[in-house]
Formats: C-alpha cells, sequence, structure tokens
C-alpha cells in the first residue's frame, strides 16, 4: 500500500491569525505546510504553531521581507511549484503559469493570488489555489490540502467558518 505525505496550502493570509489557528487546528496531522504569499511573516508563525515542515513564498504585498518570489520541491517523485502568481498575472489568465509549470515539469502548480479557490487538472497538470485564508470577503476561510504519493499528486479545495 503507498504511503501518502499530506500537505495544507494556505494563501493570503494577511495577517489574520486566527483563521491560521483554526486552520491548523482543524489540520494537525499534515507533515508539510506550503505558504504561497501576502503576508510571509504568517509563515514564521506558522512554522512556530504546526509540527509540520513550513515553505513559503513571497507574494506581492511581501515586497519588504525576504523570501524566494517561486519555488520547487519535489516529495516522493511529485515536482511542485509552488508561487504566489502575481508575476504570471494570474488574475487574468492561468495561461502563463500553465506554460511555466509544464516547462519545468511539475506535477501540480500551486499559486494564490485571486483570494479564489480554483483546481483544475490538464495535460497532467494540477493548478491549485486555496484561496484566500485570511481575507476572503464573506469571512470564510478557504484553503486546500494536498495527498502526494508516487502516484501522483490529490488536491482537494477546503472551507472553514469560524
Amino acid at each position: 500500500m503507498e504511503q501518502y505525505i499530506h500537505a495544507l496550502v494556505l494563501s493570503d493570509t494577511h495577517g489574520n491569525r486566527s483563521a491560521i489557528d483554526a486552520v491548523l487546528g482543524q489540520n494537525r496531522n499534515v507533515e508539510y505546510v506550503f505558504h504561497l504569499g501576502d503576508n510571509i511573516a504568517d509563515a514564521r508563525y506558522i512554522d512556530q504553531n504546526a509540527n509540520a515542515k513550513v515553505i513559503c513564498v513571497k507574494g506581492n504585498c511581501d515586497a519588504g521581507d525576504a523570501g524566494n518570489t517561486e519555488d520547487e520541491i519535489v516529495l516522493a517523485g511529485q515536482k511542485i511549484l509552488l508561487t504566489h502568481g502575481h508575476f504570471y498575472k494570474v488574475k487574468y489568465s492561468y495561461d502563463r503559469l500553465f506554460y511555466h509549470a509544464k516547462e519545468c515539469g511539475a506535477t501540480a502548480a500551486l499559486f494564490g493570488h485571486t483570494h479564489r479557490q480554483y483546481c483544475e487538472y490538464e495535460d497532467s497538470l494540477w493548478l491549485v489555489n486555496p484561496g484566500s485564508a485570511g481575507a476572503s470577503p464573506d469571512g470564510t476561510i478557504c484553503y486546500a490540502t494536498l495527498l502526494i504519493g508516487r502516484m501522483g499528486v490529490v488536491p482537494k479545495l477546503r472551507t472553514l467558518k469560524i
């Protein structure tokens, strides 16, 4: 039986610690947390409060903070691209990100920026936007989870009300 790596995907937390705490409380058994920017300082808070490896990238609101604007990680043979998405103009089209991720050989491209959840599989690539965990207009906390294994990546969009 294949073993899966469990990951939590957050973006656009914008300093909303109560939302972060609620999501972490619902996902205590994850091994990785991917934070996709717009308050990269929240990734440091997550690192102190989660028993998981935290990997983060900077968003468009993180100009003064240290960190990468993009990262790639390989887990269980699956290459995962992490980006906030603003450099790929994801508010207008996902095409730039899609083609970049394909060129990188990624299995999944994780991005934020739009504050809207999105999950689609095309040409052996998952495009996943967890939505905003900290700044959605209706107060819904949006995030995603991933199961990562040798056979691929299985994303799931999730919401939480507090």
